[in-house]
């Protein structure tokens, strides 16, 4: 009779406090709405297929090929390959403005001014002999060929680290691609016999990328992202849900009458842990239904270990809410907590990125995170099809740290008791 009356009064704690989360706007916004207002921006970010009429990657191009120069004492004006050049950039859907000179920054019209401006992602300068020099039209006093080597210059916006990378290293590749055309036409001007020769040397090693054998199923950035913004969702909804346990309830002056309530505090806290625990899986499941809905995400369900790390990571996440929840006075200063420390962590999880492209010291950090093996479990068991035996290890770590980190939650919440 006592353990069918512990359950009832924590199903009543745990209605109770989930009826109460419905009612506040907010509330339903983090648990609901959010996660498929986030979903949606991802997807229509990362899981469109095809490409554009025009590139997102604005090239200024100075192209100075075809002015009038010296050739061998003799003046030349041949701009042919500098004009196929930027006609090749256009064709690779970059989007293309043309500049009569490089400039600075404060004159107008000019390709740095507009870099300066946020105008254009890059500038090109193709150099004046940039034909002569490909076309081997330099030579010696006695006549001979001399092999010139033509230079561009490549200017990227160092006030952009991210774009200026991806876009140095899109123009580079673009760029590998023009050189390889150039020299299977300057490769068919040698004898025959000397053709293959020369193409080796030209091009010594070919590299074949394909995908290893690790999915049945060609992935998406769509479906890599969705798993991966599940440890976003303990951190939205298991961490601020649970840190307003207790300063929700001071705000409103309801915190002594509970206490005082004929309910024990240990039941208290198990209703409200079932309720946070509810709201974790309804904004899991809000944003997985979105995903596979909306964008057709391709993904493995293992729904025993997801629904199972899942909750060894909400251990982790309303751990943390409840001591922010018991330290602090009020919703408003449990509120500005739970922001200060969720959104940093959330880019060290690798929900957005990998945690190899971060600093070593990062690194370090982000692995020591509950959320970031909740985070490698979703990306292996829903987009790799790893056993349960596979994430074995982060499991155990998700369960040390949720026990950790969940009693000293409790620690802190009947530390908080005392205090009335």
């Amino acid at each position: 009779m006592k353990v069918k009356r512990a359950i009832n009064q924590v199903a009543a704690v745990a209605k109770t406090d989930f009826l109460g989360v419905l009612r506040n706007k907010t509330a339903i916004f983090f648990t609901l709405l959010f996660p498929l207002f986030f979903i949606v921006i991802i997807g229509f970010t990362f899981g469109q297929s095809g490409t554009t009429e025009t590139s997102s990657i604005v090239v200024g191009v100075v192209n100075l090929d075809g002015e009038l120069i010296a050739v061998n004492a003799t003046n030349s004006i041949n701009g042919t390959i500098g004009d196929l050049l930027v006609e090749a950039l256009e064709s690779a859907n970059f989007t293309i403005y043309g500049y009569d000179d490089y400039g600075d920054r404060d004159t107008n019209g000019t390709a740095a001014y507009a870099i300066s401006r946020g105008d254009i992602d890059a500038i090109m300068v193709i150099p004046a002999n940039f034909t002569e020099t490909l076309s081997f039209q330099y030579t010696d006093n006695l006549g001979a060929q001399v092999a010139t080597q033509s230079h561009l210059q490549l200017h990227v916006d160092p006030t952009d680290t991210t774009g200026a990378l991806i876009t140095q290293q899109s123009i580079l590749g673009f760029t590998s691609a023009f050189v390889k055309q150039y020299q299977q036409v300057a490769i068919q001007q040698v004898p025959a016999d000397m053709q293959s020769y020369i193409q080796v040397l030209a091009d010594p090693i070919t590299v074949l990328v394909s995908d290893a054998e690790v999915t049945e199923e060609e992935l998406q950035w769509i479906d890599y992202m969705v798993p991966g913004t599940l440890g976003l969702v303990l951190l939205w909804s298991g961490l601020n849900h649970a840190s307003m346990t207790i300063a929700t309830e001071r705000t409103k002056g309801t915190f002594q009458r509970m206490i005082i309530a004929p309910v024990s505090p240990t039941i208290v806290l198990l209703g409200k842990f079932i309720s946070n625990l509810t709201l974790v899986y309804m904004s899991g499941f809000v944003m997985l239904v979105s995903g596979v809905l909306l964008f057709q995400v391709n993904l493995y369900w293992n729904i025993p270990v997801i629904i199972l790390a899942m909750f060894l990571g909400s251990l982790s996440a309303i751990g943390i809410g409840l001591i922010i929840s018991s330290v602090t006075k009020n919703e408003e200063a449990a509120n500005s907590i739970a922001v200060i420390i969720s959104v940093p962590l959330q880019f060290f999880i690798g929900a957005f990125f990998p945690l190899t492209m971060m600093p070593e010291a990062a690194q370090v950090f982000g692995e020591a995170l509950p959320f970031t093996k909740l985070v490698n479990i979703m990306k292996d068991v829903m987009t790799r099809n790893l056993p349960f035996d596979a994430v074995i290890p982060e499991l155990l770590y998700l369960t040390v740290s949720g026990i950790i980190l969940f009693s000293l939650g409790t620690i802190a919440y009947r530390i908080a008791l005392k205090r009335l």
